[in-house]
């Protein structure tokens, strides 16, 4: 070749474009929700509203040109932390208040007519019943269908799951078969469900009855329960609802189980809560993206343990943007968890995680866990989940900073949702939208492995998939949340005002300095936690305590206790939480308060002051009665003397439900 001769440019390889339909059906699911997710900009703006009605007019002001998260403020502590862990997350540019102005419609036939209106509207189809035309003038397929019903308060989920990813509502009472998240379906009952299930989707246009077709995921909007028994209630009887839905009718007989009949047509999950609390589910699932992500094993490095080993799962995340900080090795121990739930590290060589390629920094600054996705594998049961060594409580689940999917691998957590005192319970009112859990004993093998299911979110297959066994029978692990929630990058957030009626919403900020002015403490630090603003609350407060210490009441501390818990040193934040301790003693909607008080204090031993120790004896939590009294007891013998710890000891003794835990008490009598 001559010099200076230009090489001949090269010939690309023949080579055949990756085609939808040659996908695997969940990446072709995830794909198609994220797809819709992508092309509508998001208005960087977070709506509050009072109450359901205005909650409809809010999501029924969304369009193809923008959305916006709608979170309901309904008064409760529950719903503002909810709020405020949502803000943290989405990080808005501004939060406004819309009160809409009409009344809730009358009549389960209004509400109906009222909710798909407006999940018409967000589709700009001015005509609900009409809204199958008009997607398929659009080239539009829904990717799944909700289920819901007037008389219970998850329908706000359904609302926003049925406009955000685009599904079609379907209206079936689900509660006539089960009183509740802890009660059992009948498998006839839940075969009624299903069938008439089928009835609704036969009557539309699109395909259903096959996997990776067009329809491939049901949500349940509905408190029905979570399990369901062929016969009398036992551990080869019992299954998850939201794995058996999605299936043809019979399929849990056991006369009928072939291959051909427990094959799934679609991937389920099931929405809980009151009003505000299954809207904060269908928010974080259509607006977050993951921002970190904590890995917890609790398993031996040994057969059958380590196929769920999750330093690969670390690992993935990290290459793919998510940093990831992973407890594992010498750091499997109860005490390790809660000193990562306490937001300190557990010492010894600060480097090991960046040596690894991981975060080690993620939660050492702050109490709490700030993570978006939890993977956590464990041993136990509902009420308790073994570590090497000891044993975590539910009252050990973490305070969480922003909402999380929690994947968590161990027996019976997701067995009764709606009860605190489990552990799927205690995740779910921490602030965790999606969680997979077993509802009974499934054995280590019914769950897929923890770096399997990292890989699969990270190429965007949904949350109700991705946990999923392929091609497997119904059996007991549970999907609590939306299904078709897949691991995204954040939308881009459009610079528009925000529709029609809601440009009449007021920004809570504009608010702020009114309060200030008026001294109205508890609404100022409530603004700034809705605002996100924990850091400011948290210097308000400290400035409370140093130059107005009486005007500290019980309603401002308790706004306060959360940013108070995430940014006050310790003593500042005993301040608080005594201040806040009359009203957290005599409301049991407020009992997640005192597990402030618990992880805030968990790593200091031996320096805990008097005041702090007085507040461990006046907070004992009946879930984890026998160790509080343990641990409260230690440390009011340090600071107040053998009398006061006796008096503890004793006091603990009358709580106690049974003979067994009151004999624990007492082995720690001084």
């Amino acid at each position: 070749m001559a010099a200076g001769q230009r090489l001949p440019e090269p010939t690309p390889p023949e080579s055949s474009p990756i085609r939808a339909e040659d996908l695997p059906p969940p990446i072709r699911l995830g794909a198609r929700v994220a797809t819709v997710r992508a092309q509508i900009p998001v208005i960087s703006a977070v709506v509050l509203v009072p109450d359901s009605a205005a909650y409809i007019t809010a999501v029924g002001s969304w369009t193809l040109g923008a959305r916006f998260p709608v979170l309901i403020d309904d008064g409760s502590w529950g719903a503002k932390e909810s709020i405020a862990r949502f803000a943290r997350a989405f990080k808005p540019e501004r939060v406004v208040r819309f009160s809409g102005g009409a009344a809730l419609p009358e009549g389960e036939g209004a509400l109906r007519a009222a909710v798909e209106g407006a999940a018409s509207a967000a589709w700009e189809c001015a005509e609900p019943g009409k809204l199958a035309e008009h997607w398929k003038k659009m080239g539009f397929a829904p990717p799944g269908v909700v289920v819901a019903h007037p008389s219970d308060p998850a329908w706000t989920g359904a609302l926003a799951l049925a406009a955000g990813h685009g599904q079609p509502l379907v209206w079936l009472n689900a509660r006539p078969f089960g009183t509740g998240l802890a009660d059992w379906y009948p498998a006839e009952k839940l075969d009624e469900l299903t069938v008439a299930l089928q009835t609704e989707l036969g009557k539309m246009p699109w395909k259903w009855d096959e996997i990776g077709d067009e329809i491939d995921a049901v949500t349940l909007c509905q408190n029905g329960p979570v399990k369901v028994t062929v016969g009398a209630v036992s551990q080869t009887t019992t299954y998850a609802v939201s794995d058996a839905l999605g299936r043809s009718p019979g399929v849990l007989a056991l006369t009928a189980r072939d291959p051909k009949r427990a094959a799934r047509w679609a991937w389920a999950g099931q929405v809980i809560g009151n009003e505000s609390q299954a809207a904060y589910v269908a928010m974080c699932s259509l607006f977050l993206s993951p921002e970190r992500a904590w890995l917890f094993d609790g398993y031996e490095d040994s057969p059958p343990w380590n196929g769920w080993d999750a330093t690969p799962a670390a690992s993935l995340l990290q290459r793919a943007g998510i940093p990831a900080l992973l407890d594992d090795g010498a750091r499997q121990g109860i005490e390790d968890w809660r000193k990562r739930g306490a937001g300190r590290p557990r010492g010894g060589d600060p480097g090991v995680e960046a040596r690894r390629g991981l975060a080690g920094s993620l939660l050492a600054n702050r109490r709490g866990v700030e993570a978006s996705l939890i993977f956590v594998n464990t041993s136990g049961n509902a009420e308790f989940f073994d570590l090497k060594p000891g044993q975590g409580r539910p009252d050990d689940v973490p305070v969480l900073s922003i909402p999380a999917a929690v994947h968590f691998v161990h027996s019976w957590s997701a067995t009764s949702p709606g009860n605190r005192d489990t552990v799927g319970g205690r995740w779910l009112e921490r602030g965790a939208f999606a969680y997979m859990g077993s509802v009974y004993e499934p054995y280590l093998q019914a769950f897929v492995p923890t770096s399997l299911v990292s890989q699969r979110l990270l190429v965007a297959a949904p949350f109700g998939a991705a946990v999923r066994l392929e091609n497997a029978e119904p059996w007991k692990v549970a999907v609590i949340g939306d299904p078709l929630y897949v691991v995204a990058r954040p939308v881009s957030r459009a610079a528009v005002p925000l529709p029609g009626a809601l440009s009449q919403a007021t920004s809570i900020a504009d608010d702020l300095s009114g309060q200030l002015r008026s001294r109205d403490f508890a609404a100022a630090v409530n603004t700034m936690r809705l605002l996100g603003r924990d850091q400011e609350a948290a210097r308000l407060l400290g400035a409370i305590i140093k130059d107005q210490p009486d005007a500290l009441t019980a309603e401002v501390a308790l706004a306060g206790l959360g940013a108070a818990f995430f940014e006050l040193e310790p003593g500042l934040f005993a301040r608080v939480y005594a201040a806040a301790l009359p009203r957290i003693l005599g409301d049991e909607t407020l009992a997640a308060c005192k597990d402030f008080l618990w992880h805030a204090t968990f790593t200091r031993g031996t320096d805990l002051t008097p005041l702090e120790t007085d507040l461990l004896s006046q907070s004992l939590r009946p879930g984890c009665l026998a160790r509080d009294a343990a641990e409260a007891a230690r440390a009011v013998y340090r600071t107040r003397g053998p009398e006061a710890a006796a008096a503890l000891i004793a006091r603990a003794k009358s709580m106690a439900a049974d003979e067994a835990i009151r004999a624990e008490i007492a082995k720690w009598a001084p």
